[in-house]
C-alpha cells in the first residue's frame, strides 16, 4: 500500500485508540489531585506520557526505519530516570519531601517569629527595671536629704536650747554673785576698786586680762555706773548702747555689779577675752 494513500485514516485510528485513554487519564486526574506545589511538574510529565503513546500508535502501521525516527524524542522519558514509572508514583515520592519542606519553613518562621517576640519582651521588662530603678534612686535621695534637713534642724535647737539654759544659767550666778557683794557691804558708793575686784574676780584672778579690761573700762566710762555718752544711748561702765544690752539678757541698768557682768558677757561672746576687745579698741576705737 502507498503511505501517501493510507496517511488520512491514521488521524482516525489515533483518536479512537486515545479516547479511552484520555477518558482513563483524566479520571485518574481527578481522583489523584496533587498539590498546587507539584502539579506543574506532573502535568509535564502526564503529557510526556501521553505524547509517548501518541506517538507509538502512529508509528505502529509504518515502516520500521519512520518510525525509529519519530519515536526517539521519547528518550525524555529515559533521560529523566522515570521510565516505568506512573504519574501517580510520581507524586507519591515528591509529596513528602514537598510537605515536609513546607513544615521545616513553617516551623522556623514560628521559631523565629517566638524568637523575636522574646527578645522584645526581654528588652521591655529591662527598660521597666531600669526605670524603677532609677525611681527608686531617687525616692533614696529625697529621704535622705530630708533625714538630713530634720536633723540640722533638731541640732539648731537643740544648740538654741543649750545657749538658752547656758545664758539663764549666768543670769542666775550674777544675780546670786551680786546679791552676796551687796549683802557683804560692797556697794555703789565704795571705793572705785570694790568693782575692779568684783571684775577680777569674775575673771578667775586673772591678773594678764584683767589689766587689759581695767584699761579698757577706764578708757570707756573711768569705771563709773552711771556714766552717759552726750552723743549716743551709750551708758555705765561698759558704755553700752541700749541695743546691746538687749544681746547680753540683762536689762539696762545702773548697778555697776550687773553692768560688769553684762560687759563681761559681752565681751565674751564677741571678741572671747578682755584683751581681745582691748586690742580692737586700741585700733578703732570702740568695741
Amino acid at each position: 500500500m502507498d503511505h501517501r494513500t493510507s496517511l488520512p485514516t491514521a488521524p482516525t485510528q489515533i483518536l479512537e485508540q486515545q479516547s479511552p485513554a484520555a477518558d482513563a487519564a483524566t479520571r485518574s486526574r481527578r481522583r489523584r489531585r496533587p498539590p498546587t506545589g507539584v502539579r506543574r511538574p506532573v502535568a509535564f510529565l502526564t503529557a510526556a506520557a501521553a505524547g509517548a503513546v501518541v506517538v507509538g500508535v502512529v508509528v505502529a502501521g509504518e515502516p520500521a526505519a519512520y518510525a525509529e525516527a519519530i519515536t526517539q524524542p521519547a528518550s525524555v522519558a529515559e533521560q529523566l530516570e522515570l521510565q516505568g514509572q506512573s504519574a501517580s508514583s510520581i507524586v507519591d515520592a515528591e509529596l513528602p519531601d514537598r510537605l515536609g519542606e513546607l513544615v521545616a519553613t513553617r516551623s522556623q518562621r514560628e521559631a523565629e517569629r517566638t524568637a523575636a517576640a522574646q527578645a522584645q519582651a526581654a528588652a521591655d521588662q529591662a527598660a521597666i527595671d531600669a526605670r524603677l530603678a532609677e525611681e527608686a534612686r531617687l525616692a533614696e535621695e529625697a529621704r535622705k536629704a530630708e533625714e538630713a534637713r530634720v536633723a540640722e534642724e533638731a541640732r539648731k535647737a537643740e544648740a538654741a536650747r543649750q545657749a538658752e539654759q547656758a545664758r539663764q544659767a549666768e543670769q542666775a550666778a550674777a544675780a546670786a554673785r551680786s546679791s552676796s557683794s551687796r549683802s557683804s557691804g560692797s556697794s555703789g558708793s565704795s571705793a572705785s576698786g570694790s568693782f575692779q575686784d568684783y571684775a577680777l574676780s569674775k575673771l578667775g584672778g586673772d591678773a594678764g586680762q584683767f589689766s587689759c579690761l581695767e584699761s579698757l573700762w577706764g578708757k570707756e566710762s573711768g569705771w563709773n555706773p552711771t556714766a552717759q555718752n552726750p552723743t549716743s544711748t551709750a551708758y555705765g561702765i561698759p558704755q553700752f548702747l541700749n541695743s546691746t544690752w538687749a544681746g547680753t539678757g540683762i536689762a539696762k541698768t545702773s548697778d555697776g555689779y550687773r553692768q560688769i557682768d553684762a560687759g563681761l558677757i559681752y565681751i565674751e561672746n564677741r571678741y572671747g577675752s578682755p584683751c581681745a576687745a582691748w586690742s580692737h579698741s586700741k585700733a578703732n576705737n570702740w568695741y
